[in-house]
């Protein structure tokens, strides 16, 4: 009885096993030369003394014949904060490192080579380059001392040990198709275990997602088929459930969005890797109905109860502007102890990590907030107020929070708050410094006053900024602060905006081509702004109201319709009822068109809320000059200059006509010299060149004819031989029949001498007589096989070539043979050759060598092949032995080049 428990037991824990297995176990991954991956990887210590956060990129350069993997492993970014002996934090930002006018190359990175086996073991691990220095700064704030407090090297950062155990776990779990682990213990000097947590960011290939969001939402609309969760679609099932299965960073802020733009509906939680949020929902009522379950649901409650308080203290629903600076205080001061309510609710149900992270963000979130009314404040109650007029405690919270290694970076209240942290600082510069604003302003301030992240997306806006004007002195002006920033800054995603940007600024330097083309209308149409060319033209972008552009009117009634032209383009947004657009309407130099409100559509310029830009072009369509402006009548006389610059850009005086006609003249002069002289030296070049290919084939024809000269001789003298041999053996009948062959063939040896070439069958009628004079001698049996492809009467091939071939296999291997001798000869075409296979059943090559005969007739034909070769087609001539069983011959292979 215990044997047969003992034997359910284990079939069912077999089975449990198994299942377990199933789930877990993914497939294999094979990876391949030139996959990548991206992986995020946090290293702690015990005491929490230090942070360390570095981004690394894997790339495979190449996969061995013996399944090895050699991995490019390089460090992309550094985020590392410490703790010194006096519990003073320090930061460090590889992206954001501290900032030199005039670097001339960008920051080398941490690179390394690692070998790895089949399985994901790392065999060697080596340096390939080195990153400079890391300069801790202190977190707190900017100092008055620019000295770095520490100097480390990045494999103090990051021992090479520790790179090689992260590095390892992750390619094992990659190849074998497993989880990778949320912690790993790394061993230290100090005999303790520092604590990673690595997690798989990106990749070139597919892999597992590490965390899932699932759930339903009753009385979906059909309409709201999709929903998005971190920029990545799904689809809800017919019945409103849905799942998805997505991948989290450490403490990454992920955002669930569906519905239409106007009525969408939407939440955010803070995930980590094995997260899973179980959600559940009304469309009709969905704030009110969104309830959360699974080990995630904390996390994603604490996220919705802040919301409120968030938006709340917000500049957009604050209402600041209407509150007295004792109501404002207060306000802010009910808003942080809400804040604090919903804090305390989740203290032992949330980690403290993120409630840090939520208590930083509404730090953010109420000093921006107070940076906007302190400027509506000076600006609308009590302009010229200084700041001593605030209570000190008004400005403690902004001049003491930190802002540098935030965690922050490219959130949205945090960015928002450094652009008007950089106007509070700029603003307090500018009492000292008589009001002095503008670029230089911001990236003096910027400089003075912030480091890293801070330093360098204060800079990068105020670039934008500048650049968005598209003027000449401002793009060419900030050259040098461009490229040091693209030299400084390791972010690619602030630098190749940027780069984008100054590629379109530069786009409108004076003498372009216009980089707009055509308007894009308001009723779908296009304008053709090309229509306009053979006069100058002003072209006037309106994105604020029509009435704006009032003082143009007056101006525009100045300037002759014959002079120039005006297009004003106004933006559909901002289309108000107005008088002035019939008015400008009417003008009857001035095109008035409506803009379409698809900002896709058009390219090339793009204009913010209530600004207006003025673009002037020459009579052929190029750029003469840009200029954005508010409404103010000095910049009304810059747009008048403009116009003037414009008409006169088409316009020559004196001077330039007779310089024109002066440039011409040289030009035309010039040219006609240069065509006689090219033409000359082309004349003489071709005549000569003429000259030289004619010696060159009266050369060659002449070296023809000598050998030939010398073949002829050689054919005659072995004929008369013959007919010597046939009257000292009294074999007078045949003699006469010989001799009579032998005037013929001999007539047409003559009438061809000075031809270099004969046509095929004239050679072949040759042969032929040449075959019936020796078989009057030696009796053996000839065959002359010609294929079909081959034109005996079009192609033309060098006389007597294949003769002395022919006498060669008779005269020494058919001789012996009597009236068993056998001659083939077979013609045929083989692509760009003639083939001519000359077979016969003698005594073969070895008898021939044995003799010391050697072929004067075989030496001839070789040297007219040589001097026939020509384009890259040369002929050949080829003897080999036949070796058959019971039989002898010699086989001879002529090819020649043929047209």
């Amino acid at each position: 009885m215990k044997q047969k428990k003992l034997l359910s037991l284990g079939i069912i824990l077999l089975l449990a096993l198994s299942q377990l297995f199933a789930q877990k176990q993914h497939p294999t991954m094979a990876l391949k030369s030139g996959d990548w991956f991206e992986t995020d990887m946090r290293i702690r210590n015990v005491a929490q003394t230090f942070d360390y956060n570095f981004n690394v990129r894997y790339e495979l350069l190449s996969k061995m014949s013996n399944g090895n993997l050699v991995f490019k492993v390089t460090l992309e970014r550094m985020r590392l904060k410490y703790a010194d002996a006096k519990n003073t934090w320090l930061g460090y930002d590889s992206h954001y490192p501290p900032y030199l006018e005039n670097r001339k190359k960008n920051l080398t990175k941490q690179v390394y080579e690692i070998t790895a086996d089949s399985h994901g073991k790392i065999l060697t691990l080596k340096s390939l380059s080195t990153a400079q220095k890391i300069n801790f700064l202190s977190i707190e704030g900017k100092t008055t001392s620019s000295t770095p407090k520490t100097e480390l090297s990045a494999d103090r950062v990051f021992p090479i040990a520790h790179l090689k155990q992260i590095s390892e776990t992750i390619i094992i779990s990659l190849i074998a198709g497993k989880d990778l682990a949320k912690t790993l213990d790394l061993p230290n000097s100090t005999g303790a275990n520092d604590i990673a947590n690595p997690v798989l960011e990106s990749a070139s290939f597919k892999f597992p997602k590490n965390a899932l969001i699932e759930g339903i939402i009753t009385n979906l609309p059909k309409a709201d088929s999709i929903y998005e969760i971190h920029h990545e679609i799904f689809k809800f099932n017919n019945d409103g459930s849905f799942r998805a299965n997505i991948l989290a960073g450490l403490n990454s802020r992920r955002r669930f969005i569906f519905g239409e733009f106007d009525h969408y509906k939407t939440f955010s939680v803070l995930l980590e890797p094995l997260d899973t949020l179980i959600i559940k929902a009304d469309a009709l009522d969905f704030d009110n109905t969104l309830s959360f379950a699974g080990n995630a649901a904390a996390k994603a409650s604490l996220s919705k109860d802040l919301v409120s308080v968030f938006n709340h203290q917000w500049v957009n629903e604050s209402n600041y502007r209407s509150k007295s600076l004792e109501e404002f205080l207060s306000f802010q001061k009910q808003g942080q102890k809400d804040f604090d309510g919903i804090i305390n609710k989740y203290k032992n149900r949330v980690s403290p990590e993120i409630l840090n992270y939520c208590r930083t963000d509404f730090k953010y979130v109420q000093a921006g907030t107070k940076l906007m009314y302190l400027s509506e404040y000076r600006k609308q109650l009590k302009p010229k107020i200084p700041f001593d007029e605030f209570p000190k405690a008004f400005f403690k919270s902004i001049d003491t929070l930190p802002v540098f290694m935030s965690g922050l970076d490219g959130g949205l209240y945090y960015n928002y708050y450094l652009t008007w942290l950089l106007s509070y600082q700029k603003t307090k510069l500018g009492m000292v410094n008589a009001d002095q604003y503008g670029f230089y302003t911001d990236f003096a301030t910027a400089l003075a006053s912030f480091e890293g992240f801070p330093l360098y997306f204060s800079i990068y806006q105020s670039l934008k900024k500048e650049l968005h004007k598209s003027e000449v002195e401002s793009t060419e002006r900030l050259k040098s602060y461009y490229e040091d920033f693209i030299h400084n800054c390791g972010d690619s995603t602030l630098t190749n905006r940027l780069k984008e940007i100054w590629t379109q600024a530069r786009q409108w330097l004076p003498g372009n081509p216009s980089p707009i083309k055509k308007l894009f209308l308001q009723d779908g149409s296009a304008l053709e702004l090309a229509k306009f060319k053979g006069k100058p033209l002003v072209l006037i972008v309106n994105n604020n109201n029509p009435d704006v552009l009032k003082g143009f009117i007056e101006l525009i009634k100045k300037q002759k319709g014959s002079q120039v032209h005006f297009v004003i383009a106004q933006s559909l947004s901002s289309v108000e009822k107005s008088t002035v657009d019939q008015k400008l309407r009417e003008l009857p130099n001035v095109t008035y068109v409506v803009l379409s409100d698809d900002g896709n559509k058009q390219k090339n310029f793009d204009l913010y809320y209530l600004q207006t830009k003025v673009f002037t072009f020459t009579s052929d369509f190029r750029v003469i000059s840009s200029y954005l402006f508010d409404e103010s009548p000095d910049e009304h006389q810059v747009v008048e200059e403009m116009i003037k610059n414009a008409i006169d850009s088409s316009v020559m005086t004196k001077e330039q006509k007779a310089s024109l006609i002066n440039t011409l003249g040289w030009s035309i002069c010039s040219a006609l010299l240069t065509s006689v002289i090219v033409f000359s030296v082309y004349r003489a070049r071709i005549s000569g060149q003429k000259k030289k290919t004619l010696l060159k084939n009266k050369i060659k024809d002449l070296e023809i004819k000598a050998i030939r000269s010398q073949m002829n001789p050689h054919f005659m003298f072995n004929a008369l031989n013959s007919i010597q041999s046939l009257i000292n053996n009294h074999q007078y009948k045949e003699a006469n029949i010989y001799l009579e062959k032998f005037s013929l063939l001999m007539r047409r040896v003559l009438n061809n001498s000075e031809k270099s070439f004969v046509s095929l069958s004239d050679e072949l009628d040759a042969i032929t007589l040449y075959c019936e004079l020796e078989q009057l001698r030696f009796n053996f049996k000839y065959e002359i096989e010609v294929s079909p492809e081959v034109n005996t009467q079009l192609l033309e091939i060098p006389g007597m070539i294949i003769q002395p071939l022919v006498e060669n296999s008779i005269l020494h291997g058919l001789a012996q043979k009597g009236d068993t001798g056998r001659l083939v000869i077979h013609i045929s075409c083989d692509q760009k050759y003639l083939k001519i296979i000359i077979t016969d059943n003698g005594t073969g090559l070895k008898e021939n060598k044995a003799e010391g005969n050697k072929s004067f007739g075989l030496k001839l034909v070789k040297e007219r092949l040589i001097l026939l070769s020509a384009n890259g087609n040369v002929g050949n001539l080829h003897l080999s032995s036949i070796l058959a069983e019971n039989e002898n011959g010699v086989t001879a292979v002529l090819t020649i080049p043929i047209d």
